[in-house]
């Protein structure tokens, strides 16, 4: 086939209806009238030794039409990759594919974006491409293909990335079973940091030199690539940090801890942990069993070197061993389950008493001090104050005990028990009444079992700051965990960054020597992610001592620099005309008549918002209906309703809020949900059709220029990093510098490439 039949074809089978799952793969008809084939499911597996990479790509494509049909395989490939195997049988015979490169597939990828009027597809056009024909494809049928190939992972500032890209046109949205991605890690070096910023991985470890990290999700969307950090280091403690900084600014930084994972158990300091359990009345039941199931497991996972109590509250407050904490020895453990089995709820709940008892108890050696806090009511005998009760409860905990509390239910004060915990450097999450109980306590014991370092503090030469890290406190480092620390800098240049922890009393030491740079254009998640960490520890800050004009006010600048909704910002970012584009259905929103009228009628000739339908009336269903532009693809962004309720101090709405902070502290992937978008430093905002650069001003010299025109392609061909900010829809207005914008859109001038350079200069 000629080339540039094939082009047409290629084409031509881009516009049909968008609807289908797309992927890195397409598989796409010859015939223009028929659709690229759906994609059943897409699998991924990744082999890494060390910086190379092996990527095989499964994908089972379906023929839902009556007809054997001629089709083109199409994978976009990523930079620097080679293919290494292609496997495809056609009636026994294996098909052959060809790699075209950058120029030649630059070319097809704009005809492409130019007739389907889909700029998501733009971000393509600096890649390698390959391709093959595959003849027949059965009626009815599926069509599975298998692709190969390698790659070397860039290596920079001490951490390797790896990416696979997976961005597609905004048509064509997910898988129609899984899409499943596994990365085998492998090293000579011990691996110490693994992140994805992207994606919510599991990470199972082998070992210090071997790492497995997971993704799977059916009806996947494929609307980000697949992004993966790791780090070798011979040191005990893995310290990297990535960095993101606009010149002239404060730069943002995360900061990756691991300790290895090799540590035996008799290198580890030893714990003291208590087990604190409510016994009240309202404990009865399904609470109470799995409750001393979950205590029964802990206490049967202690470590031999551990020392423990168990202390149950109800009206009265009574310790297994009232002269304190024990060793962990079989005979112990024993009398400790047998003690457990045998609690009955009855009576009410001296929440007080039972703190104050846990935390009196004098440590044994120099182990991390730990309490396990469940309970299930508010406190109702002794002293009942929640201010009182934290006071208190301060000025006893004399050993820097760290307080973990699980609230069981949603009869429970929130506020009290959150507090306990995070005066104390500990953390609290609620669980239901069933077996989650079990469930959440024994997971959360298996991350603390083996403490490594404890009381972590930072430090950084001459020169440079760190300032607003979040979290505030740095936790306790545990064996097989992580640590995320995102913050800002101040400064530039080499510096050297010293951890310091103690581990069964010592003070230990580990420096790290990185650099803080002036300027950096790589890692543009950080500075989001610790946007939103920030705000959800102001407002957490708001909900456990009250509201103020200086929280407040923060909280309000961040969410409208970085795009974030909270109770204070749901509608700072839309227009008060544009706010119906935000609605659901069931916000209670009356819209007028009139406009009610006007969208009906708009759907009877288009079809829904979002659909597969273009301009003017409908085709005959004998025919395929024209594609929509990326902007009708797209649906409307939606408006998200803040559930926080920072007021709430108990029942459902305070648990709720109380378990999303805590998710939006740790958050550590980034979103792209809502009515905004945070692209390269740029918060664009949906207005009026159009996404909008937040601080685009009427004011401002702008360069008008017609979506999809010569112009569009000669400005990313002047200036290719304008793809990611283009990317967004058919109407974009981009603020460049401090005076001047561009503006995309259905109309605009001509312009050559000179005077395009001439402008952005």
């Amino acid at each position: 086939m000629k080339k540039h039949v094939w082009s047409a074809l290629c084409v031509a089978a881009f516009l049909l209806l968008p609807q289908l799952a797309q992927a890195q793969g397409f598989l796409i008809p010859t015939d223009r009238r028929v659709a690229p084939l759906a994609l059943k499911y897409h699998r991924v597996s990744v082999k890494i030794k060390d910086r190379a990479a092996r990527t095989t790509v499964k994908q089972v494509f379906v023929n839902n039409t009556n007809r054997l049909l001629e089709a083109h395989f199409v994978f976009p490939l990523p930079p620097s990759a080679t293919v290494s195997n292609f496997v495809m049988y056609i009636n026994g015979k294996k098909t052959k594919g060809a790699v075209l490169v950058r120029e030649k597939a630059a070319r097809i990828y704009q005809s492409i974006v130019s007739r389907m009027k889909d700029p998501g597809l733009i971000e393509y056009m600096g890649g390698n491409l390959f391709r093959a024909r595959i003849f027949p494809i059965p009626r009815k049928g599926e069509q599975k293909i298998e692709l190969s190939f390698t790659q070397v992972i860039p290596y920079r500032s001490g951490m390797h990335r790896f990416v696979y890209p997976l961005k597609a046109g905004r048509g064509m949205k997910q898988t129609i079973q899984d899409f499943t991605m596994s990365v085998e890690l492998n090293s000579k070096v011990p691996l110490k940091n693994v992140y994805s910023p992207t994606h919510k991985v599991s990470i199972a470890r082998r070992g210090e030199k071997k790492a497995i990290v997971g993704f799977e999700k059916n009806n996947a969307q494929l609307n980000r690539d697949f992004v993966l950090y790791y780090s070798i280091s011979q040191k005990d403690v893995g310290m990297n940090i990535l960095s993101h900084r606009v010149k002239g600014k404060d730069g943002y930084f995360l900061m990756m801890l691991t300790p290895k994972t090799s540590y035996a158990s008799k290198e580890l300091p030893s714990k003291n942990i208590t087990f604190v359990i409510d016994t009240s009345g309202s404990m009865a039941g399904a609470k109470m069993k799995w409750a001393k199931k979950a205590l029964a497991s802990c206490l049967n996972k202690l470590n031999p070197t551990d020392h423990f109590n168990v202390i149950r509250f109800s009206t009265d407050v009574e310790a297994l061993h009232r002269t304190g904490l024990k060793k962990a020895n079989k005979g112990n453990i024993a009398q400790a389950v047998k003690f457990v089995g045998k609690l009955e709820a009855a009576g009410g709940t001296a929440i007080d008493e039972a703190t104050a008892l846990a935390l009196k108890q004098k440590p044994v050696g120099d182990g991390v001090s730990l309490i396990i806090f469940l309970t299930d009511g508010h406190p109702t005998i002794g002293e009942t104050a929640p201010k009182a009760i934290l006071k208190k409860a301060r000025g006893n905990n004399k050993f820097k005990t760290r307080i973990f509390t699980f609230g069981i239910g949603t009869s429970i004060n929130t506020t009290l028990l959150d507090s306990l915990a995070q005066d104390s450097s500990g953390t609290g999450d609620y669980v239901k009444p069933n077996k989650e109980i079990a469930q959440k306590i024994n997971w959360f014991y298996d991350k603390v079992r083996y403490p490594v370092l404890s009381d972590l503090k930072l430090s950084v030469g001459k020169g440079i700051r760190l300032v607003d890290m979040y979290p505030k406190r740095l936790p306790d480092l545990y064996r097989g965990g992580q640590l995320l620390v995102f913050g800002r800098y101040r400064g530039k240049g080499h510096a050297a960054v010293t951890l310091s922890g103690k581990i069964n009393g010592k003070t230990q030491k580990f420096v790290y020597e990185t650099k803080f740079p002036e300027k950096s254009d790589q890692n543009e998640f950080i500075d989001r992610l610790w946007a939103h960490r920030k705000v959800a520890y102001l407002l957490d800050n708001i909900r456990l001592h009250g509201e103020n004009s200086e929280l407040k006010g923060e909280v309000v600048r961040l969410a409208k620099k970085f795009g974030i909704v909270t109770p204070y910002t749901s509608y700072l970012v839309v227009e008060e005309k544009d706010r119906w584009r935000l609605s659901s259905k069931s916000d209670g929103v009356r819209r007028p008549l009139i406009q009610t009228r006007r969208r009906r009628r708009i759907r009877r000739w288009f079809g829904r918002p979002g659909n597969a339908f273009g301009r003017g009336r409908l085709r005959s269903s004998g025919s395929t209906p024209p594609p929509a532009t990326a902007q009708e693809s797209a649906p409307a962004p939606k408006r998200r309703r803040p559930t926080l309720k920072l007021k709430a101090t108990s029942g459902k709405d305070a648990v709720t809020t109380s378990k999303e902070l805590k998710q939006l502290k740790s958050n550590s992937t980034i979103s792209t949900r809502g009515g905004t978008r945070y692209v390269g430093n740029h918060l664009f905002v949906w207005k009026n059709g159009v996404w909008t650069d937040k601080q685009y001003k009427s004011s401002m010299k702008t360069l008008k220029i017609k979506y999809l025109s010569k112009s569009y392609f000669a400005l990313l061909s002047v200036r290719s990093s304008l793809r990611k900010y283009l990317a967004l829809g058919s109407r974009v207005i981009l603020v460049i510098g401090k005076n001047k914008a561009i503006v995309i859109g259905t109309s605009g001038q001509k312009a050559s490439k000179s005077a395009i350079q001439s402008f952005l200069k």
